[in-house]
């Protein structure tokens, strides 16, 4: 199964891989490490953009299909799944820098117009940038579902909404890191993927440009 989406906000430390117990075969990073179930181990494959893992029964070294079968069910294969999960969290901890572009960007309204994010609800999923002298909203940041963007990858990605004219919207909206914005009026909202092939400078540029819109600064 491939964990590629783990690229969008993290980058690779072949060092640091390899002193993790990683060994290099070719142009892929490869461990195979125990996870504490009897009789099962998983091989983690790591190449340019792609993060495979596959479990292995042994002492037969078959691969364990049920773990690619995202909605087979029962007590032994969540127990798997559980397990390389907490694997997969300890290699990205260990062996990934994190791009953690929502604190780099929530520094960037702080510095440039004294912005302290607020978080309206319990999920922690949301932070809310508002405008001082008007109090609205000229960016929310958010934790979703890719596939709610329409894209083919699981787990979740940091997005960020903000205001914009209708023809920039248009012109923006590339369906890879600019979408029809996600729960907000999608005429005058856009919503943006912070992975890490974003531009940030142009993010950046879209926060001021969605402060001024909603605070009716004139340049």
């Amino acid at each position: 199964m491939f964990y590629n989406e783990i690229f969008d906000k993290n980058i690779f430390n072949s060092k640091l891989a390899i002193a993790y117990g990683f060994s290099k075969t070719g142009d892929y990073y490869i461990l195979q490490s125990d996870i504490d179930v009897e009789n099962f181990n998983v091989i983690v494959k790591i190449g340019k953009d792609s993060f495979e893992v596959n479990v292995i029964e042994l002492p037969f070294n078959e691969e364990y299909v049920l773990f690619n079968v995202l909605d087979s069910k029962g007590k032994f294969v969540s127990k798997i799944r559980k397990k390389v999960n907490e694997l997969i969290e300890d290699i990205v901890k260990n062996c990934f820098k994190s791009l953690d572009y929502r604190k780099i960007l929530l520094e960037y309204v702080r510095e440039k117009y004294g912005t302290i994010p607020e978080e309206p609800w319990k999920d922690n999923n949301h932070s809310t940038i508002k405008t001082p002298n008007t109090k609205k909203w000229y960016g929310i940041f958010m934790s979703i579902p890719y596939k709610t963007l329409g894209l083919d990858k699981n787990g979740k990605i940091d997005a960020l909404n903000v205001k914009a004219d209708p023809e920039l919207i248009q012109k923006l909206i590339d369906k890879k890191h600019f979408f029809s914005a996600y729960h907000m009026n999608k005429k005058y909202w856009i919503s943006i993927v912070l992975d890490s092939d974003v531009d940030l400078n142009l993010v950046k540029s879209l926060i001021d440009n969605s402060f001024k819109l909603v605070e009716k600064v004139k340049d």
